[in-house]
């Protein structure tokens, strides 16, 4: 080995010598600094209790199939939702104000997802508009249509609430019913007739919150 190899080897080692504790010292950041970006990762939220939520009947009641129960209860948490259950019943401006597009997509998505996407209001929604119905007018002949599409209306007549069909068996839409009259003294006109203005205004909801 010449002069000059044994120079450069010299001068080799000690470059890397001096780069020891420069390239330990980086290694020891690169660990200090991931630990800390593990550190600061958030974690996973935990869903909030499901006892505390005022979906927890309409749930419990759609997971066990008890399809009229838990029509009267999609009633009774709509009352809630809007604070009319003292009050006894709902209105067009209560439906227009009260009730959230929040409230409303979750009671949608909840029969939905029980009845395998064959209950719910949009559902509904979406067989009145394709039925010929208008959400700015009614129109007594479409919404003829739309009753016996959904199976509340048979042989030229709308059937009382008792006669609905409340198992799975049931037309595309026909549940839930969501609003129904207080007790009233109406003689001779259908309860479908009279919540008309009251389920196209709610639809019309659906379609202002993309529902």
């Amino acid at each position: 080995m010449n002069l000059s190899q044994n120079k450069f080897l010299m001068i080799f080692a000690s470059i890397t010598i001096a780069a020891i504790p420069t390239l330990a010292t980086a290694s020891y950041r690169e660990i200090l600094t991931q630990k800390k970006t593990d550190i600061s990762q958030p974690k996973t939220p935990k869903l909030p209790d499901s006892k505390n939520s005022p979906y927890t009947q309409l749930e419990k009641l759609l997971a066990n199939q008890k399809w009229q129960e838990a029509d009267e209860e999609t009633y009774n948490l709509i009352l809630k939702l809007t604070r009319r259950d003292r009050a006894g019943g709902v209105n067009t401006r209560v439906i227009k104000e009260k009730l959230s597009c929040e409230e409303i997509r979750n009671i949608d998505q909840l029969w939905q997802k029980y009845s395998q996407e064959k209950f719910g209001l949009s559902i509904q929604k979406s067989i009145y508009l394709n039925t010929g119905n208008k959400l700015a007018a009614y129109d007594p002949q479409s919404y003829q249509i739309f009753g016996e599409k959904v199976g509340w209306r048979e042989n030229r007549k709308w059937k009382k609430y008792d006669q609905l069909n409340f198992t799975q068996d049931a037309p595309q839409g026909h549940l839930p019913l969501a609003l129904r009259e207080a007790e009233t003294t109406t003689i001779n006109i259908p309860e479908f007739i009279i919540t008309e203005r009251l389920r196209r205004v709610l639809y019309l909801r659906l379609e202002e919150c993309q529902i």
